[in-house]
């Protein structure tokens, strides 16, 4: 992806389309489920680098996206939905930009629990300093989805994710530029690419466990390995979905992360509908698919890895279940474990009237799969 600040409306390329039907498709569901529940009486959707709001090819944008997604919900759910604030952060560096974001916001009616906010500066700045405010007066983000697009390989500090995943029902869905990076990387010894890296990875780590004599594909990989262990050691559901050309490229990676299994459930879910249309596909390095990451008709390979990773010992269906989230293309864990059952490689602790196959979460205690042999 390259890295450019643009100055005037520039055309939306497909991954930036793919990217609005991903946000709008997830964006939809998080609305619905977080705001019916009666403790999420307010909900925040911050856009990091939201840009001018539409482009020369299409009306659409992420933050009008954010905002129409918000209204579907609401309208289809309004009965639960009535009591519910839903606030919106739009930050915007080019000043012309964020007035242009105003216009397009302003010509549009917007139910009345809707807030939205422009505000002009860096996400660093802007997002950081309403931080520092919560943190000074001892308060907690409300359920929180950030969606952080910098243009290139830098303005996106780690710092600042931290902080808003630390708070439990906050997530954030990022742009990794990895190719970007990686050219930071290969080029470390300019003060002001180390002072970069030092800011994207939340300290100098990177220093010793990149290597910047390795090709740029497998730099890419290993700068994708250690942010999402990064965002690991503070929410626990981390996927990456690499957006390829269908001619194999890699534009850059869209990274996830949550503290809870649903959010990642339900994000793969539209990865998937949206790689489906035909536009653009979606894998993750880490998992060792080369193209296409919802590949649900080859089971076996992941339910190898399952069987090397989880198996030896009883454990419960939840164990599986984040497998299957956080490290295989797929959703849960269902096609694995028919395949394991059909090698007769499985136990499972639970009714025993359980049909064959069938692997619902309520009825399964526990479950075994034999540990094979290397």
């Amino acid at each position: 992806m390259p890295s450019f600040k643009p100055t005037k409306l520039w055309e939306a390329s497909p991954h930036t389309l793919a990217k609005f039907e991903i946000i709008g498709r997830y964006l939809y569901l998080w609305f619905a489920i977080v705001g019916s529940n009666s403790k999420n009486r307010r909900l925040v959707y911050i856009d990091g680098f939201a840009g001018p709001g539409r482009y020369t090819n299409t009306d659409r944008s992420s933050p009008l996206v954010a905002l129409q997604s918000a209204k579907a919900a609401f309208d289809k759910f309004e009965t639960k939905l009535r009591g519910t604030e839903f606030n919106f952060l739009f930050v915007e560096k080019n000043k012309k930009f964020a007035e242009n974001l105003r216009d397009v916001f302003s010509a549009i009616s917007w139910p009345s629990q809707f807030n939205w906010f422009v505000e002009n500066g860096s996400f660093e700045d802007k997002i950081g300093g309403i931080l520092e405010d919560l943190r000074r007066d001892g308060k907690q983000l409300p359920p929180t989805f950030a969606f952080v697009d910098p243009f290139g390989a830098t303005g996106l500090p780690f710092k600042i994710i931290t902080e808003i995943l630390q708070h439990s029902t906050c997530e954030v869905l990022l742009n990794l530029d990895s190719d970007g990076i990686g050219r930071l990387v290969t080029a470390q010894t300019a003060e002001k690419n180390q002072s970069h890296l030092d800011l994207l990875f939340g300290d100098s780590g990177w220093r010793t466990e990149l290597n910047p004599n390795l090709p740029m594909q497998q730099l890419s990989a290993q700068i994708l390995t250690l942010y999402k262990n990064r965002l690991r050691s503070i929410a626990p559901y981390v996927f990456a979905f690499a957006m390829n050309s269908r001619e194999g490229q890699l534009n850059y990676h869209l990274v996830f992360a949550s503290q809870h299994y649903l959010g990642l459930e339900k994000m793969k879910e539209a990865m998937k509908a949206v790689d489906q249309t035909g536009t653009y596909s979606f894998s993750d390095d880490t998992v060792g698919q080369k193209l296409m990451v919802f590949d649900f008709d080859a089971p076996a390979i992941w339910a190898e890895k399952m069987q090397q990773a989880l198996g030896g010992k009883w454990r419960p269906y939840s164990d599986f279940r984040d497998f299957a989230l956080t490290e295989t293309p797929f959703i849960n864990p269902k096609a694995m474990l028919r395949h394991l059952e059909n090698q007769s490689s499985i136990e499972i602790e639970g009714e025993s009237n359980r049909r064959k196959g069938s692997f619902s979460e309520e009825k399964i205690r526990k479950l075994l799969i034999q540990k094979t042999l290397l």
